[in-house]
């Protein structure tokens, strides 16, 4: 059995949006995360663009889920995760996998 991660991101190149930061994301998550009674075991952020493939720690979580090790990923927003067509292949991909 997988365990649950927040990932959380903020794009470095964005500072004039108004996104949430990485420590907020976090905050709201985990409420959330309690609120339905998920435990979360480990948290991994990244301060990078997601318009383009090639995020590190995003790099890192897939392979946790490629190797099994993740159950679900919490994130405060879908396009925290992808903003770029592979990297969304890939998650839709995983998805369809189990």
């Amino acid at each position: 059995m997988g365990r649950y991660v927040i990932y959380a991101r903020k794009s470095t190149d964005d500072e004039d949006r108004q996104v949430l930061s990485i420590d907020s994301q976090v905050h709201e998550v985990r409420q959330l995360a309690i609120r339905h009674g998920v435990t979360v075991a480990d948290i991994l952020t990244e301060s990078r663009s997601a318009k383009a493939p090639g995020r590190p720690v995003f790099g890192q979580l897939l392979r946790l889920i490629q190797r099994g090790e993740v159950r679900g990923v919490l994130c405060w927003k879908m396009d925290r995760l992808s903003r770029n067509p592979l990297d969304s292949g890939v998650l839709l991909q995983a998805q369809a996998d189990g």
